[in-house]
């Protein structure tokens, strides 16, 4: 008799779980004879479910090479369900890139269910720096890379964190509703985000969105440093640096 683990493995669930593992197994997506073989169903079974998939975004047809892959949503739901290390390691360059060019500290966040927190950082060697250590939880109303992320999310999300209490780090922290759903929509206009004395005094940090292959926005990268350096900087310059800096960072997420 089959147990219950070789039961539900051979659910319909549990057969969509295995065409799930298969795909994300494969680099270069598989054939539907392939997703047969590999998972042992017979193709017409195969066939209807990585079409039930498709329909959904958990799975993704080539028309050209007549192959399949994990879809969009699928992706986007990995992401926010842990940052691999190999997230990390693929910003690290990226990173130290912005680091050479500026001389500031520069870092990576992301969205974790409703909370931005900062995920990796690299910083310049000597002199006073800014520290956005990973694990640092990024205020939404306050963090440019929490308002890079969250003026890309959809308004519900936006109305949830709105909800809850704000602290004000600053006497330049932004606290009202209404100041935030401005910012929020700038940023949104923008594609650039700026902390400026708002979460830590005398830090002015800058952040863009880091799009996944959806559009979808779960991560933001940035720089910070000491207002009365970083600000001799000229903003737009800064702008276009993490902008090209975020473009490469999306390339290599695919």
């Amino acid at each position: 008799m089959m147990d219950r683990a070789g039961s539900l493995l051979d659910s319909p669930l549990g057969r969509y779980a295995r065409i799930l593992e298969a795909l994300a197994a494969s680099r270069g997506g598989m054939t539907l004879t392939q997703i047969a073989d590999t998972v042992r169903l017979q193709p017409g079974t195969a066939h209807r479910l990585i079409n039930s998939l498709c329909a959904v975004g958990f799975a993704e047809k080539d028309t050209d090479q007549r192959t399949y892959a994990l879809g969009s949503r699928m992706v986007r739901l990995c992401h926010l369900a842990v940052t691999p290390p190999s997230i990390i390691t693929m910003a690290r360059p990226v990173l130290h890139e912005l680091v050479r060019t500026h001389g500031e500290t520069s870092y990576l966040a992301k969205l974790s269910g409703t909370v931005v927190e900062s995920v990796a950082m690299d910083v310049p060697q000597g002199g006073d720096k800014a520290y956005v250590q990973p694990g640092r939880t990024m205020p939404f109303h306050a963090a440019a890379s929490a308002k890079a992320i969250f003026a890309f999310q959809d308004p519900e999300l936006i109305d949830q964190a709105l909800a809850g209490p704000r602290t004000n780090y600053t006497v330049d922290t932004k606290v009202e509703d209404s100041e935030i759903r401005a910012e929020l929509d700038l940023v949104h206009a923008e594609g650039f985000a700026v902390c400026d004395n708002e979460l830590d005094p005398g830090v002015l940090s800058y952040a863009a969105p880091v799009p996944l292959q959806d559009g979808s926005i779960i991560y933001a990268i940035g720089i910070s440093g000491l207002s009365e350096r970083l600000r001799l900087r000229p903003r737009e310059e800064v702008r276009e640096s993490l902008l090209n800096a975020s473009k490469i960072l999306s390339r290599l997420l695919g």
